[in-house]
């Protein structure tokens, strides 16, 4: 059970209309949104912001931003945010085996140099190690400054997120870990 309650029924006019528009979403009215609906603007607000990095918002690909925020979520042990991420990554064009190999991503051959540079970012990133700089600097190799931004703004919100996910204890939606395959949280 999540420590800060989820809100089933909105109540007031801006809340309601809001959930209205999350139903009309194919995920639904997902748990974070009902645990953030304790703050209406707030989440209206980080809506807004949050939205353009899934969809088309980006230079950088799905597949990288994927395996990015997969990355981040393991970093934090966000099982909520690795689960919702499995089926996004797999649109984005991530197979099974390279969603489990995320954690071993340095043996074999499921990831490629620039994905491999990228998993060390998003490592150091997380990290808040002091080899940051020197991470962005190798994926300059491979990125356009805008990608190399997109990215590190990914990491950076996708640890926010995480930074509410876990200490809160947000779970994860029923009908998301429904779907998804069996043993994926020895994955994290």
């Amino acid at each position: 059970m999540s420590v800060i309650p989820k809100i089933e029924d909105p109540e007031g006019e801006d809340l309601a209309h809001l959930y209205g528009r999350l139903a009309q979403n194919p995920m639904g009215n997902l748990n974070i949104f009902k645990v953030m609906a304790h703050s209406p603007a707030l989440m209206r607000n980080w809506l807004r912001m949050a939205t353009p990095l899934l969809g088309d918002g980006l230079s950088l690909s799905a597949r990288l931003r994927e395996i990015a925020i997969l990355r981040v979520a393991q970093n934090a042990r966000s099982e909520y945010e690795f689960g919702q991420h499995i089926p996004i990554a797999r649109a984005a064009g991530l197979s099974e085996d390279e969603i489990a190999g995320l954690t071993d991503y340095e043996d074999g051959e499921l990831f490629s140099d620039l994905e491999r540079a990228l998993i060390r970012y998003v490592d150091a990133v997380s990290g808040f190690t002091a080899e940051s700089p020197d991470r962005a600097r190798d994926l300059r190799r491979w990125l356009s400054d805008r990608e190399l931004l997109e990215l590190s703004f990914v990491i950076g919100h996708w640890t926010m997120v995480a930074c509410v996910l876990v200490p809160l204890e947000v779970e994860l939606d029923e009908h998301v870990d429904a779907r998804l395959p069996d043993g994926w949280r020895e994955w994290l």
